[in-house]
């Protein structure tokens, strides 16, 4: 029998995920409330063009567990990221991304774990994406840990469960980079404050429907600008 929380919040941000968002939902529906006493679902549609934000409204008029957010035009990772984590209610926050690259189920690898932590940060055992994907994302990983003085496997892997009183002592406002480096400043001030964290293995599945957007040339350029950017920011502010 898995250990269960009193209360979760689970959140996923959604951009152009009509193919996967009712599957995602539906999942977490019928998974979730085996781990949680008292369970909410959010529903993050970050100004989706396609029909994401209507399928995730119909979800949620036929479950009160669910609820949609939604920003009036698409505003990036970051700021749908900003917005699940404020608006989530309940003792622990748990975060995976709407493309079924994850399965909900495996949230049982990560709840032992947070009974001596604030934080588990969940690393892809084995990452499924296409080998330009991997190249990339074993670059950046090993950047951040070159320029940042850090062990973490996965900084990226959107698979997460927090204590939500950590964002009392470390409030997600902190956090100013935007894009895929959000992840690395938010994990660099929760350990900053002295939050407790836990790395777990988890799998990771192939995208079977929708379009990735993380490996297209202007994002990975603009991420390692933003990598140095936040590493010679964090260094002015050590030295004052």
């Amino acid at each position: 029998m898995p250990v269960r929380l009193s209360g979760l919040s689970f959140f996923l941000p959604a951009y152009n995920e009509e193919e996967n968002i009712q599957a995602m939902v539906e999942r977490a529906l019928e998974v979730l409330p085996r781990f949680a006493d008292d369970l909410e679902i959010i529903v993050v549609d970050d100004g989706s063009r396609d029909r994401t934000r209507e399928i995730a409204e119909e979800l949620a008029a036929r479950h009160p567990q669910v609820r949609v957010i939604s920003h009036a035009r698409n505003r990036g990772i970051a700021a749908a990221m900003r917005t699940g984590f404020d608006s989530c209610t309940r003792p622990f926050v748990f975060y995976t991304d709407g493309d079924l690259q994850f399965d909900t189920t495996d949230i049982a690898r990560l709840i032992p774990a947070i009974h001596d932590a604030d934080v588990v940060i969940g690393y892809r055992l084995k990452r499924r994406d296409p080998m330009r994907r991997l190249l990339i994302a074993w670059v950046y990983n090993r950047l951040i840990r070159l320029l940042f003085d850090v062990g973490w496997r996965d900084v990226d892997c959107a698979f997460k469960l927090f204590r939500r009183e950590v964002f009392d002592r470390v409030p997600v406002s902190v956090v100013r980079s935007n894009g895929a480096v959000f992840f690395v400043e938010l994990l660099l001030a929760l350990r900053a404050g002295g939050a407790r964290m836990r790395e777990v293995g988890v799998p990771h599945y192939p995208r079977r429907a929708g379009r990735p957007k993380g490996a297209l040339p202007h994002v990975i350029l603009h991420a390692v600008w933003d990598l140095l950017a936040l590493r010679i920011r964090l260094g002015r502010h050590a030295r004052r």
